[in-house]
């Protein structure tokens, strides 16, 4: 089993999270089941695994708030298993220093979420994320082009989704953006969560046909190979 330590913004705490990250079985074509902590590791896993750690108690962090990026659209089908899509999802982000995206000037860093809820459900598609300045201005993310791939959580297991962000040392100006807040909403719900942005400037470019920054799909990057 694969082990691995990072710090994590979780629900309404920071916390240093010791998250144990175990091998998916398939549940239905298409669909993936996240794994309890004790599951072996599979290395040819290419679906994240699950995190059944206790829920982060005390401290400051992200807040539930109305608003944000729309989660609701276009995430595919309802499941094949017949297995309800999960109604609301405990976000996070995970705050180790991102690691390299897709080019020299781009870095990536996961948002995590835990079904919450006392049942199975099914987590599907793409989060909406939307960054925010403290004088009300944002910036809502757009997808990129992974697949719509089902990830069925047990109460208090995770999945993932991968953002990927184009960084910039420039001043803060009118394609120099530093957000405050980054607003993060599960999948096929409306419930959104707040955390601080932590991780500086950013080249906005939502006008772009392929911005630099977007937002993947959950269940498609293997967390747990890191």
């Amino acid at each position: 089993m694969r082990t691995n330590t990072k710090r994590v913004v979780r629900g309404a705490t920071t916390v240093a999270a010791l998250a144990a990250f175990g091998a998916l079985s398939a549940c239905s074509p298409g669909q993936t089941t996240g794994a309890a902590s004790s599951a072996p590791a599979t290395a040819s896993s290419a679906t994240p695994a699950a995190d059944s750690s206790p829920a982060p108690q005390g401290g400051a962090g992200g807040t539930r708030v109305s608003g944000g990026a729309d989660a609701l659209r276009s995430n595919g089908a309802e499941p094949a298993s017949g297995e309800e899509l999960c109604a609301t999802a405990e976000a996070g982000i995970g705050t180790d220093f991102p690691h390299r995206g897709g080019s020299p000037d781009q870095k990536a860093l996961q948002l995590l979420f835990r079904n919450d809820t006392a049942t199975r459900c099914t987590l599907q598609g793409f989060p909406g994320v939307q960054f925010r300045k403290g004088s009300g201005e944002t910036w809502d993310l757009v997808r990129n082009d992974d697949p719509i791939k089902p990830v069925s959580l047990a109460p208090g297991e995770s999945t993932n989704a991968q953002l990927v962000f184009l960084g910039s040392d420039g001043a803060e100006g009118t394609s120099h953006w530093t957000p405050d807040t980054i607003l993060v909403t599960p999948p096929n719900t409306t419930d959104t969560q707040s955390f601080p942005w932590q991780f500086g400037t950013l080249v906005r470019q939502d006008g772009a046909t392929r911005p630099g920054t977007r937002i993947g799909g959950v269940g498609v990057v293997d967390v747990g190979n890191r």
